[in-house]
């Protein structure tokens, strides 16, 4: 089940933090705007840890193209 939690973000605003931890998985970390859109990245997420699809896109998304 995914943690939400309500944070301080950039410039004063609020951001939202969903946080899912599953044995035998990496926990999963995502920072967003509202709290529907992090309810639903879980919901993504989880759903693919349940089916056995889950690919950690981790390192992808912290890659630049630079870098690429």
């Amino acid at each position: 089940m995914a943690t939400f939690r309500k944070r301080p973000g950039p410039r004063g605003a609020t951001v939202w933090q969903a946080q899912i931890i599953r044995r035998g998985h990496e926990r999963q970390y995502k920072t967003f705007d509202t709290k529907a859109t992090a309810e639903a990245w879980a919901r993504q997420i989880e759903g693919e840890v349940d089916r056995g699809v889950f690919v950690s896109r981790a390192e992808a998304e912290a890659t630049t193209l630079r870098e690429a």
